[in-house]
């Protein structure tokens, strides 16, 4: 999964990022498997709301949110 977000972050034609993003759809199961406890289930939480408000910042900039 690792291999996948480096693969990801490093793509330098941005219109396939969509495919190489497919592959890391496992990472929610790990996500629900860890949130099991109460401050991890806090802390995805946290950091899922703090990547929403950055990308619909982005959004409504007008800039590229991919």
């Amino acid at each position: 999964m690792t291999a996948n977000w480096l693969l990801l972050v490093c793509v330098t034609f941005i219109e396939s990022m969509p495919r190489y993003a497919l592959t890391m759809f496992p990472i929610f199961f790990l996500f629900a498997f860890v949130s099991e406890k109460r401050f991890w289930s806090t802390i995805i939480t946290v950091w899922s709301l703090l990547f929403l408000a950055l990308f619909s910042s982005l959004f409504v900039r007008g800039w590229w949110v991919f």
